[in-house]
């Protein structure tokens, strides 16, 4: 897979980067983190934590937009490796807020008619939003790129890290995020694989994990396929809290296809607030005024695949 990397050659890549474990990263618990530490709770019942990383944002002039919707509103679901440098996160130019050094992902080895079924599914769920999913770089275009492959010691974090985001304490868009479901230590699955990384995807769009089982967002146990729930739930790991990261609080609660369409826009609606969501009261999830500024991106169109679609339990 060919990235952008300014100012590095191919040669150069090959000697600065190397694919083995890299520094620990603590896992804290809320309340203790500073600016791009990493937060988790212990790992759900299946063994799996999903962690994110504390991003203090900038403090922007007010904007008279309620919420402003996201510039990045291309997925782009990559499963061919992928070589990062530290810095902010820009996916085009292949920079996170996630890794400390130069680290190299390995690709998802995983056959073509799982990996079609995979796209399938993250497309599917964000099917009501305004956005494209797509297998196929979009270059310089804003975007979340969503990483499957590697090891969660690439980035320092434990083995027991199925994935990770960037996450801003006043629940805001990352724009151009990066994001990962470490494959080398799941299982095959796509269903799996799709949930997980809609999750991470869905964190740097500025939503918590939540205390609804058939949710993407959830740490809880489902015997079904997950989708986004158009209502409101506690947020949460094993138990209900405000939504927020490292005890910053957005609101109580929060509304996942809400909050979802605040930022991205309905497909096929016209740009205004959606139903469920408010512009004067933030304590109810899908109506915060904080995220990235500026004004709408590129109209996109969600790509539709069209494909079989097996069902598989998500744990």
């Amino acid at each position: 897979m060919e990235r952008t990397l300014v100012a590095f050659t191919t040669t150069l890549l090959a000697s600065v980067v190397a694919h083995a474990a890299h520094p620990p990263r603590t896992l804290r618990e809320a309340g203790t983190a500073s600016d791009r530490d990493f937060v988790s709770t212990r790992p759900n019942t299946g063994g799996r934590a999903f962690a994110r990383q504390v991003i203090v944002p900038e403090i922007r002039p007010a904007t008279s937009e309620a919420s402003p919707k996201a510039l990045s509103r291309t997925i782009y679901l990559d499963r061919d490796g992928v070589t990062l440098f530290p810095g902010d996160n820009d996916a085009a130019h292949g920079r996170s807020t996630l890794v400390s050094e130069p680290v190299e992902i390995t690709p998802w080895e995983i056959d073509d008619e799982s990996w079609r079924e995979t796209v399938s599914c993250v497309a599917a769920l964000y099917s009501r939003f305004d956005v494209t999913v797509t297998d196929q770089d979009p270059g310089a275009a804003p975007h979340i790129q969503a990483v499957f492959g590697g090891h969660p010691n690439d980035v320092g974090l434990p083995d027991y890290v199925a994935g990770v985001s960037p996450y801003r304490t006043d629940c805001g868009i990352v724009e151009n995020s990066i994001v990962f479901t470490f494959t080398d230590v799941l299982d095959d699955d796509p269903r799996m694989m799709c949930e997980i990384m809609a999750q991470e995807i869905a964190h740097s769009y500025g939503l918590d994990h939540e205390m609804l089982a058939e949710d993407p967002m959830t740490y809880l146990d489902y015997d079904g396929d997950r989708t986004f729930q158009d209502e409101m739930a506690s947020c949460g790991e094993d138990g209900d809290r405000p939504c927020g990261i490292d005890g910053s609080v957005c609101w109580a609660r929060q509304n996942s296809v809400a909050l979802l369409a605040s930022r991205l826009g309905r497909r096929g609606a016209e740009d205004t607030p959606p139903e469920h969501v408010t512009t004067t009261e933030p304590e109810v999830g899908g109506c915060s005024t904080s995220g990235s500024g500026g004004p709408p991106g590129l109209v996109v169109i969600a790509l539709a695949l069209g494909l079989r679609r097996r069902h598989r339990r998500a744990n």
